[in-house]
């Protein structure tokens, strides 16, 4: 349970777990979340939260993820060399073999993943989480995780630190061996910061935009050009050493979807129920 510290006080008493009986359900906080847990049908009649049963003699290891977060996200489903698709769901990030009905998992994060992107390899894979709390009732900063798809090793670690509330947009540099990573938070003024990753290292930030941002990529060709996107906004950025300088887009229509393709970007916009490119390369 997680406990909670009063202005100027000791931490406060961890709420107690509940069982509601005619629900078939008990409910308990984790990591400061009330989370509901369905009691089995063939236990439901004699449970009781006052007995105590021994541990299992053998760790659980997670056999299968069900479900996908797409509600929120965006631009987070990709098919790996491997054949694999990799996605997320909660704190874990899935590689699912449709052919071998089989998943891995990566659970190097400790909160709800929220953005995905594949290096240029199809191997490095970058992941950005929300903020949360610990078992004990810390704060757990947002982050990016940096990792390798075939070892599921944790290669790099981006903050904690820069981000706040959770990070919402990853890319990777297409050109230049994929050396730089993009990402853009979820504060008051979505910062977008550019990282040598390898390094750990922030090679410029700058405030972006006062409205949600939906999707951040690098040119194919040119590692010093940027474009985010999101409600009602299209920015192109230019990388100058530490700085970042931005030209805004100008558009009659609503804004939706952004990609790369041949050789430039384009950006989708909603007509009727078609979405069509209205920008092209730079």
């Amino acid at each position: 349970m997680s406990k909670a510290a009063g202005p100027g006080g000791p931490p406060s008493k961890p709420r107690e777990a509940t069982f509601s009986a005619e629900d078939g359900y008990v409910k308990m906080l984790l990591r400061g979340r009330p989370v509901p847990m369905l009691v089995p049908d063939a236990a439901a009649g004699s449970y009781s939260l006052d007995a105590r049963l021994d541990p299992p003699a053998r760790r659980p290891k997670l056999d299968w993820v069900y479900g996908y977060r797409g509600r929120d996200c965006r631009a987070n489903l990709f098919l790996l060399p491997t054949g694999e698709i990799v996605y997320f769901v909660a704190a874990v990030a899935v590689l699912y073999s449709v052919e071998e009905r089989r998943q891995r998992h990566y659970l190097g994060h400790n909160d709800d993943i929220k953005c995905l992107a594949v290096h240029p390899d199809m191997v490095t894979i970058a992941t950005g989480q929300v903020a949360g709390t610990s078992k004990d009732g810390k704060a757990l900063p947002p982050h990016v995780r940096v990792w390798d798809s075939v070892s599921l090793h944790t290669l790099h670690v981006l903050g904690p630190g820069p981000f706040e509330r959770a990070v919402a947009c990853v890319g990777f540099s297409k050109a230049n061996g994929g050396a730089l990573l993009c990402a853009v938070d979820e504060s008051s003024e979505h910062v977008l910061s550019v990282w040598d990753w390898q390094r750990e290292h922030k090679v410029a930030e700058v405030k972006c935009s006062n409205e949600a941002v939906l999707a951040a990529t690098f040119h194919p060709t040119d590692p010093a050009l940027l474009v985010t996107c999101g409600r009602g906004h299209v920015h192109f950025w230019a990388l100058e050493g530490a700085s970042l300088s931005k030209r805004q887009g100008i558009f009659e229509v609503r804004a939706g979807a952004l990609g790369s393709v041949w050789g430039g970007w384009a950006l989708g916009a909603r007509v009727g129920e078609l979405w069509t490119p209205v920008w092209g390369p730079w």
